[in-house]
C-alpha cells in the first residue's frame, strides 16, 4: 500500500498507519478518492476491486531557488481592461506553490476595496509575496454570520469584494457559500475568478475515471452518522472525493476499510 505525497515521498504499510507530522501539509485537507467499490458485504454479494486514491498538499510555498522574477510581480499595463465593477469576487489562490494564481486573480486583489480571509495571517504572506497592499478583513466559519451583514453593507455602498479561503476556491467546503447566497438574493454580482481547485487538481492527476464522479467533501463528526455516509458510498461505482484532515486520515481508513472490504491502494 503506497500513498504519494507531493513533495516528499511518504509511505504507509498495509497494516500500519505512519504518522504525518501536521506541519509539513498545506492548510488544506486531503482530497482522498475511491473507485470500483466493493460494497458493504451485508448489501451486495459481489466482491468488485477497491481503489482509494490520496493526495497530498505540502505546507511549504514552493518557489524556484533563483530569485522571484519581477515579472511575477509586475502586472503589463493594458489600457483596454475595463475597472472592476462592484460586487463580490470569489477568487481562487494557490493550494501549495504561491505561483499557482492567475494574473486575473492578482489584478482583483490589488483592485479591491477589501479582501475577505479564512486565516488573514496565513493570507498575508501570499500577498506579500506579491506586493499586494489591499487590507484584510477575516471571514471564517466561526464569524461569517457576524461578518455577513458588515460585507453585505459594503457591497451595497458599492465596493469591491474579493473573497479567498486559505487555498483552493471559495466556498467549496469553504467559507462563503451563504455569503455568496446573500448576495444573489440581494441582486449583487457575485463574480468567479478561477483558480486553483483541490478536488480538481487531485483528480485530474489520479489515474482514476474523471468522466464520472461525486464529491463528498466532509463527513460528519459523529461515529454513527459517518458510518452511515460510509455505507451509502460503498454502493457507489463512480469515483469519490472526501476532504479528510490530516489528524483523521488513519481513523477514515481504519472505518472505510472495515466497510469497504478488502482495499489496494494507489497514491499520487
Amino acid at each position: 500500500m503506497v500513498i504519494r505525497r507531493y513533495n516528499p515521498i511518504a509511505m504507509l504499510s498495509s497494516s500500519v498507519f505512519t504518522p504525518f507530522p501536521r506541519q509539513q501539509f498545506y492548510r488544506c485537507p486531503f482530497p482522498i478518492f475511491t473507485q470500483s467499490l466493493q460494497p458493504f458485504p451485508s448489501l451486495l454479494s459481489s466482491t468488485l476491486p477497491r481503489h482509494f486514491t490520496l493526495s497530498f498538499y505540502s505546507n511549504t510555498a514552493q518557489t524556484s531557488t533563483a530569485d522571484t522574477p519581477d515579472e511575477l510581480h509586475h502586472q503589463p499595463s493594458n489600457s483596454k481592461q475595463s475597472p472592476l465593477k462592484p460586487g463580490l469576487y470569489l477568487v481562487g489562490t494557490p493550494i501549495g506553490n504561491l505561483e499557482d494564481i492567475t494574473l486575473r486573480a492578482l489584478r482583483v486583489l490589488k483592485s479591491a476595496d477589501v479582501i475577505l480571509s479564512e486565516d488573514t495571517r496565513h493570507s498575508g504572506k501570499l500577498l506579500h509575496y506579491y506586493n499586494i497592499k489591499t487590507p484584510l478583513l477575516s471571514y471564517h466559519k466561526f464569524n461569517e454570520s457576524q461578518r455577513a451583514q458588515v460585507v453585505l453593507r459594503k457591497l451595497q455602498d458599492g465596493e469591491i469584494v474579493a473573497l479567498i479561503s486559505d487555498a483552493g476556491t471559495p466556498c467549496i467546503s469553504d467559507p462563503g457559500m451563504e455569503l455568496a447566497k446573500l448576495c444573489a438574493d440581494k441582486n449583487i454580482p457575485v463574480v468567479p475568478i478561477p483558480g486553483p481547485s483541490a478536488v480538481v487538481t487531485a483528480l485530474s492527476a489520479s489515474g482514476l475515471p474523471t468522466n464520472e464522479f461525486s464529491f463528498v467533501g466532509f463527513l460528519p463528526k459523529h461515529n454513527s452518522s459517518r458510518k452511515e455516509r460510509l455505507i451509502l458510498s460503498a454502493n457507489e461505482s463512480a469515483t469519490q472525493i472526501f476532504f479528510i484532515p490530516p489528524h483523521k486520515l488513519s481513523q477514515f481508513l481504519e472505518e472505510a476499510a472495515a466497510i469497504f472490504g478488502s482495499v489496494s491502494w494507489l497514491g499520487r
